[in-house]
Formats: C-alpha cells, structure tokens, sequence
C-alpha cells in the first residue's frame, strides 16, 4: 500500500471515527430530556449503519474497527481521569494550606459534597 493510499485511508477512517464518536457524545450527553435511557453501543452501530446504508461486509469491517479503537479510547479516558484527580488533589492540599483548622473542616465538608456530586454524575449521567 502506498504512502497516498495510507493516508488517504487515514484521514477517512479519522473522519469516520470522529463522526461515530460525535453521535455517541451528542446521544449521550446532549439528548432532549425525557429520551428515557442512554441508547446501547449496539443501538449507536445500527443507526450508523443504517444511515450511510453499509451493506453486511461493510458494516463488518466498522464493527471490528470500531471494537479495536473502544480499548484505546478506554485507557485515554483513564488516563485523563488519572490526571485530573491528581491536578485535583494538588489544587486541593494549595488551598488547605492557607485554611485555619477550623476552615479545613468546613472544607473537608465542601469536598465530601463535591465529591458526592460527581459520583451521582457517573451513576446516572442522563441529567
């Protein structure tokens, strides 16, 4: 295969894979209220494959694409999870240091609460 070819192929597959994740985000996270429930990856695939009308050989070949960058994209979300709870703890220690005793058990209170948010977020990410 030739350097064109490959890049021809690269881009088209970029394209591609950015619009199934586009689709993913925006029927995930930007659905009009009262959608029910978060479609299923399977859903998503069949919808993909509906509308570009992919006959069963091509519809294949996405499946296996897209199952082979899934693991990817999974360690790039641990990865930015990672990250930000450690930008998250130094951030935390930065403003305990400048806090009275009693200050930093109001604090502690504030970062249980937050905390208590953002696991309801990943439970129910519907809202």
């Amino acid at each position: 295969m030739g350097l064109k070819t490959k890049t021809f192929a690269f881009v088209v597959m970029s394209f591609l894979l950015g619009g199934v994740a586009g689709g993913y985000i925006g029927k995930t996270y930007f659905a009009t209220q009262g959608a029910g429930h978060r479609p299923t990856r399977a859903t998503i695939q069949k919808q993909f494959v509906d509308r570009l009308h992919l006959n069963a050989s091509q519809a294949v070949k996405v499946d296996s694409i897209l199952e082979a960058y899934r693991q990817s994209f999974g360690q790039v979300q641990n990865g930015y999870w990672q990250t930000f709870h450690s930008k998250r703890d130094t951030l935390r220690l930065s403003i305990r240091a400048l806090l009275a005793p009693e200050q930093n058990k109001l604090f502690d209170d504030y970062i249980k609460e937050m905390d208590g948010r953002e696991a309801k977020r990943r439970e129910n990410p519907e809202r």
